[in-house]
């Protein structure tokens, strides 16, 4: 058996929290850079449109998509970070502290499930899950929970690794999960279960095509999937009915 498995919550939270320290820059390394290119494009198309007073990043790990739109942001924004793990919220803090940003853009970490968001209903303008939809063991109640806190009219992104359509691209992009990703994880880190299971989460989840259709049918409108390098990642971009 796997040591990690998303239908074990308490094994993800234990991997996040144990490789917290060395997240960034692990994650700069197996995504060749692009992962910032990723992070920015979800923000240009769901984050900065919405231009939020109240934003939720959910799997806000160790605060990445949240700290570069408030680098960014024009007006006041009450940001929540909710992650599973009590490590990558550490880093968060550690990293906000450096950052100092300006008391407008007040900051709230929740350690919580994302598929149990403890918010009250249509609390939030905008929301966010990177990286995170496919270590919820439920996702279609996490897509409930969303939907719930999300004021009318709101917007939710997710951006999430997935795998090329076209043949060829899919075969060299599983080629990279299955060699490279696992010996980088070995060299860089001290945990290479956790970067095994990366690969596998990435195969084993549901294809774009499915997501939205979930998207759909939890209540969400307007939906539209935005395919990232040929299909290696992608943004799916869904609203809250007025």
């Amino acid at each position: 058996m796997d040591k990690y498995n998303k239908n074990d919550p308490a094994s993800i939270q234990s991997m996040f929290t144990s490789i917290a320290n060395n997240y960034d820059r692990t994650n700069a390394i197996l995504s060749l850079q692009l992962h910032k290119y990723w992070n920015r494009s979800l923000i240009r198309s769901v984050v900065t449109p919405a231009s939020p007073k109240d934003f939720l990043d959910l799997c806000s790990g160790t605060g990445e998509i949240a700290f570069t739109y408030l680098k960014q942001a024009h007006t006041p924004c009450q940001t929540y970070l909710l992650d599973f793990s009590e490590g990558m919220l550490a880093c968060a803090k550690d990293k906000a502290s450096r950052l100092h940003f300006p008391v407008t853009h007040q900051l709230h970490y929740i350690q919580a499930d994302a598929q149990k968001i403890p918010l009250p209903d249509s609390s939030i303008d905008c929301a966010t899950i990177a990286y995170g939809i496919r270590n919820v063991k439920e996702p279609g109640l996490c897509l409930q929970e969303v939907l719930r806190v999300l004021r009318p009219g709101g917007t939710f992104g997710i951006l999430e690794l997935t795998q090329p359509s076209n043949p060829l691209w899919r075969f060299s992009h599983r080629l990279y999960l299955n060699t490279m990703v696992p010996l980088l994880g070995r060299c860089f880190t001290s945990n290479q279960a956790a970067y095994q299971y990366l690969c596998n989460s990435i195969q084993s989840f549901i294809q774009p095509a499915d997501l939205k259709g979930l998207l759909l049918n939890k209540g969400f409108h307007e939906v539209k999937s935005i395919s990232l390098i040929g299909g290696i990642a992608t943004i799916l971009v869904a609203k809250k009915s007025l």
